[in-house]
């Protein structure tokens, strides 16, 4: 029995292996994938916008128009379901909120997304195997001629009193720009409410690509799109919970750390909120609910982009200074809330604080009233140095004071104070307007003020030395509307040679027959204000009744 099982076992084994050894018929039906070339038909697409066939370049808000062309072995175009999507480009910043743009063989659409590098994707769907093919264009989507780079223009509209903003596309005017006007309302169909006082760019971390344009007017504030000025959100949306009044002075933010903390003073109480690469993310961002104690501020935040999550505040009915950091919500130093002892007892001596002969200031006790405070280097700068004017009760002494913000201070000032004379700086007791440039060696340095319908420009020296001298006078009767020195936002690394070199000046010369006209004037080594009205480095005309005036930079830089 044994020997018979060993038998047939050896009987199959040879079966096997004859079948193995036997030739394959190849009597077998094989199907090969169905894989697609896609790429786009350019003889059906606008070249101006196909840079290259895997590479699209176009403006927000243009029409885009995308015909592809399918090769298979097998099939038609038609044997496919289609979908568009537009997704990030890279994986640090967020999707689009609406990605998904058309699907359909043919991408007819308009771009609205923010300004920003993409990937537009196409999904190629085989109808009968469900298999999934993709082809991906890079798509670089840029802002409006008006939405990048230029000065923003707010006018009261003569007819009917509201407002409007025109764009001049110049950086310092070194290169002629063209003006777009009424931008505002030829996007959204209406103007700007009537009063509309004060426009604000506000640039944060350069990586986030993210940049705030804010309006206010009485009672209420309006947040646009920085790309196109697109409605965004009306101010009521902007807090948790709204304020009972509405009474905005100042919106802002530091705008170098990726902290991103934005800051907004309504009714001499501080708010803020932290606009970062993980809360854009995360919409709607709100600001907190404002920063309470025994202090009513001035509309004024001394900050510096290597830290700005410390604020630099002025109690306006104390007369003192005050540091918050906002990461811990708590004074530096951590000292209790009184009004002039914010900071450390002064330990400079009484003769550094006498008022003539003297020049050291005690941050508890400043005695006069903030009028106005200005960087006075670029906010690139580490910690940079700030110009705050002061003016006492009667309004016949003006003071500069002059110090290196700081994460904290140990308040011993012993210079930083200067007295402005009447006599040595004409017009400065009346003086309207103030603008600093952000060049010149400080301590020290100058800066310009408007008495009239004359420009000074004031070097500072020490004690009551300083002087200044008429450095443009218009004709009479005009009105000096703006005046700024040209601070750009941009980053260290792509900061304009002419950052602070440039005074832009808008005014209103209608009472001499002139109009509303937008100045630009270059300021030479030692900040002298070079050429006059009627010889400027650049001029703009032809606007309404100017009422503000800030610069916008280009988004990632």
């Amino acid at each position: 029995m044994k020997k018979t099982t060993i038998t047939l076992l050896n009987a199959m084994l040879a079966a096997v292996f004859l079948f193995g050894c036997t030739k394959d018929k190849g009597n077998y039906n094989y199907k090969e994938l169905n894989i697609p070339t896609i790429t786009a038909d350019l003889e059906k697409v606008d070249r101006n916008v196909f840079i290259t066939a895997d590479s699209i370049d176009l403006n927000q808000n243009d029409s885009l128009k995308v015909k592809l062309k399918v090769s298979q072995a097998m099939g038609t175009a038609s044997d496919f379901d289609y979908q568009w999507l537009v997704i990030q480009y890279v994986a640090s910043n967020p999707n689009p909120s609406s990605y998904i743009i058309g699907n359909a063989p043919e991408l007819i659409t308009k771009v609205i997304i923010p300004p920003n590098l993409y990937r537009l994707v196409v999904k190629l769907t085989d109808k009968i195997t469900g298999v999934a093919h993709f082809k991906h264009f890079a798509l670089n989507v840029s802002a409006a001629p008006w939405g990048n780079e230029g000065w923003v223009v707010l006018q009261d509209q003569a007819i009917d009193g509201t407002a409007d903003i025109s764009v001049i596309t110049t950086r310092d005017g070194s290169l002629k720009g063209k003006v777009y006007d009424n931008v505002y309302s030829l996007f959204n169909h209406h103007k700007l409410p009537k009063g509309t006082y004060k426009v604000n760019i506000i640039n944060h971390a350069t990586a986030t690509r993210a940049q705030k344009v804010s309006f206010f007017y009485p009672n209420g504030g309006l947040e646009v799109r920085n790309t196109d000025f697109a409605d965004s959100a009306k101010a009521e949306s902007w807090f948790f919970v709204a304020p009972n009044a509405m009474n905005f002075q100042l919106n802002g933010s530091a705008g170098g750390s990726s902290s991103g903390w934005e800051y907004l003073i309504n009714n001499n109480q501080i708010s803020y909120r932290q606009v970062s690469a993980t809360s854009l993310k995360i919409p709607p961002i709100y600001f907190n609910p404002p920063f309470l104690g025994s202090f009513t501020l001035s509309p004024f935040v001394i900050n510096s982009a290597n830290s700005d999550s410390y604020f630099t505040l002025y109690d306006k009915n104390s007369r003192c200074f005050f540091l918050y950091r906002i990461e811990t919500s708590a004074f530096v130093p951590i000292l209790p809330d009184v009004p002039n002892q914010h900071f450390l007892k002064y330990t400079g001596s009484p003769a550094d604080l006498h008022p003539t002969t003297g020049s050291g200031f005690d941050l508890n006790n400043m005695k006069h009233d903030l009028i106005y405070a200005e960087n006075a280097q670029p906010m690139t700068s580490s910690n940079g140095y700030w110009n705050c004017f002061f003016k006492n009760d009667n309004r016949d002494s003006t003071f500069l004071v002059q110090f290196q913000r700081s994460t904290a201070y140990t308040n011993n000032f012993k210079t930083g104070r200067y007295f402005l004379k009447e006599a040595n700086c004409p017009g400065i007791n009346s003086a309207t307007l103030f603008a600093v440039p952000t060049f010149l060696p400080l301590p020290g340095g100058a800066f310009y003020y408007v008495n009239k319908n004359t420009i000074y420009t004031c070097n500072v020296k020490n004690l009551a030395t300083s002087t200044a001298k008429a450095g443009l006078t218009f004709p009479v009767g005009t009105v000096i509307k703006v005046m700024k020195t040209f601070n750009s936002g941009y980053a260290a690394v792509n900061i304009p040679s002419t950052e602070g070199r440039v005074l832009m000046v808008a005014t209103d010369e209608t009472a001499s027959g002139g109009g509303n006209t937008v100045y630009f004037f270059k300021l030479n080594s030692t900040g002298d204000i070079m050429g006059s009205p009627s010889n400027p480095a650049d001029q703009y005309t032809g606007f309404e009744k100017i009422t503000d005036v800030v610069f916008k930079k280009g988004l990632g830089r």
